[in-house]
């Protein structure tokens, strides 16, 4: 007989979750491996364990469905998403998930959800949901899912004061605090809301609401100052853009 396979479920809501596991536990080619009651723990989780499959929720606490799996990762498992919320559903379908439940939902409608899920296994991995991490990176932005000691945790990019390259990651200045991403910061940019965020520098983007005032520059370069006291170089190379979004002329 063929490996279970395994399946993590990510729901904010225990009755939902338990009756995911009931339904799984009537299938004897899955096996439940793990849960997860919000975002950054789904994140941690699927990392953790490796699961082929993820039962997931599109609306939970700290990261939605779809920030979850831009959080992770390759390879990712497959994904059969379940909410409440049917206007996800294109979404889901047009990303060739292996399928959409639309809670609430009965014991046959589950079955055959993961039918199609073992009758994929093998041929069709996490690389399907492509078109819709696309999709959804043509939004800017709303929060940063950082690591701590133990656990990941979202920084609302409204507290984000100052992004900073160093090496290949990236130092996130927020409320007082420095965490630290492992990515780069042109990828970042690429994410950020432009009304927001400009890059002042090769390695530094700030937040135009954190500048306190610029300072007269040297050889085509300035010196901002932040309202957190910290100063940051305004390379000549960007400093006609930010002039013009601060609202000088250069």
């Amino acid at each position: 007989m063929a490996e279970a396979l395994r399946v993590l479920v990510a729901d904010d809501e225990a009755p939902a979750r338990a009756k995911i596991k009931r339904l799984l536990k009537e299938d004897p080619r899955f096996a439940l491996v793990g849960e997860a009651a919000d975002g950054p723990a789904t994140v941690a989780q699927v990392q953790a364990l490796r699961p082929d499959l993820l039962v997931l929720d599109i609306q939970m606490p700290g990261l939605t469905g779809f920030e979850v799996l831009q959080a992770l990762n390759p390879p990712l498992p497959q994904v059969i998403f379940s909410t409440a919320y049917d206007r996800f559903a294109l979404d889901a379908f047009e990303a060739s998930a292996v399928d959409y439940l639309l809670k609430p939902y009965d014991a046959a409608r589950f079955a055959k959800a993961l039918d199609r899920a073992h009758a994929l296994h093998g041929g069709r991995t996490g690389g399907a949901l492509k078109a819709l991490l696309a999709k959804v990176a043509q939004a800017p932005l709303e929060r940063l899912l950082v690591k701590g000691e133990d656990r990941w945790f979202p920084v609302p990019l409204k507290a984000v004061r100052r992004l900073c390259a160093e090496g290949k990651q990236v130092q996130v200045h927020a409320d007082g605090a420095v965490h630290v991403l492992r990515t780069s910061l042109a990828e970042l940019e690429r994410r950020l809301d432009p009304r927001r965020f400009i890059r002042v520098h090769r390695g530094e983007i700030i937040a135009l609401d954190a500048v306190a005032h610029l300072e007269p520059w040297d050889h085509g370069d300035g010196l901002l100052v932040l309202k957190d006291g910290a100063k940051v170089v305004l390379s000549r190379t960007y400093r006609a853009a930010f002039l013009e979004r601060w609202g000088l002329e250069a």
